[in-house]
């Protein structure tokens, strides 16, 4: 069975299971598949996925996802009557006016990922525009590099998904690939790559995370609940535990 169709299953079985039954003790989001942040395979399906069922355990809830596609996970987290909003999401005032985002769940490095034979040299964004980047279909990639790509300065190749672009990168089909860190370093790490692939040491955003709870009166009350169990919260804890665990050796 393909990826595609063992998610849709997993969705089915959920839904089957009462997922989308009304319930106001449950918080039903769309995700993606986004390794270490989130992802059906990953210990406790991610560190985005611990921290936000953690807090919403704090806060009375349960915390119930389901993964697709991005570009899908926000259609359906914003428009679907059987989710509450989704995540993780970066922050930007374009999506702060289209739901109740949460405050930090957790950050996101981002920088320019090359083959260590290949790198490219550059001191500010503009250098890069020489180049043709890999970028990932609907996600955000930072305000400066994303107007860049808005205003045709800068080409990108869009790709579905980060894997697909890490996949271009080390095959040398692609100069260069915006990616999270993380997602980079855990997909090194799960490949058995530890030196084809080299990260920017500048990075070109630093971004925040958040849970993207639909622009209702039902939405605003889950997101409140939410940012004051939050706040109880030590994020970084949580957040150092889950990589200890997840890098250690069996």
């Amino acid at each position: 069975m393909n990826k595609k169709a063992w998610l849709g299953l997993v969705f089915v079985l959920t839904m089957g299971s009462g997922f989308a039954q009304s319930d106001s003790k449950l918080i039903r989001l769309a995700t993606l598949e986004w390794p270490p942040f989130t992802g059906l395979l990953m210990p406790k399906e991610g560190v985005s996925t611990y921290i936000a069922s953690t807090v919403a355990k704090a806060a009375g809830f349960r915390l119930l996802s389901a993964s697709y596609e991005w570009t899908k996970a926000v259609e359906l987290g914003e428009k679907s009557p059987e989710f509450e909003g989704y995540f993780p999401e970066y922050f930007s005032k374009e999506r702060e006016s289209a739901c109740h985002l949460s405050k930090s769940i957790g950050n996101s490095v981002l920088g320019i990922a090359t083959l260590k034979n290949s790198l490219i040299k550059w001191a500010k964004l503009s250098d890069l525009e020489s180049y043709r980047l890999g970028v990932v279909d609907g996600y955000l990639n930072g305000e400066e590099f994303d107007a860049a790509i808005k205003d045709k300065r800068q080409s990108v190749d869009v790709a579905p998904s980060d894997a697909a672009n890490i996949a271009k990168l080390r095959a040398g089909k692609i100069r260069g690939i915006v990616v999270d860190k993380n997602v980079l370093d855990y997909t090194l790490f799960k490949l058995k790559d530890s030196g084809t692939v080299v990260f920017s040491r500048r990075p070109i955003a630093k971004l925040t995370l958040h849970v993207c709870f639909k622009r209702t009166a039902t939405g605003l009350a889950m997101r409140d609940a939410f940012d004051r169990a939050l706040q109880r919260t030590d994020l970084d804890k949580l957040e150092a535990e889950y990589f200890q665990q997840m890098f250690s050796p069996l």
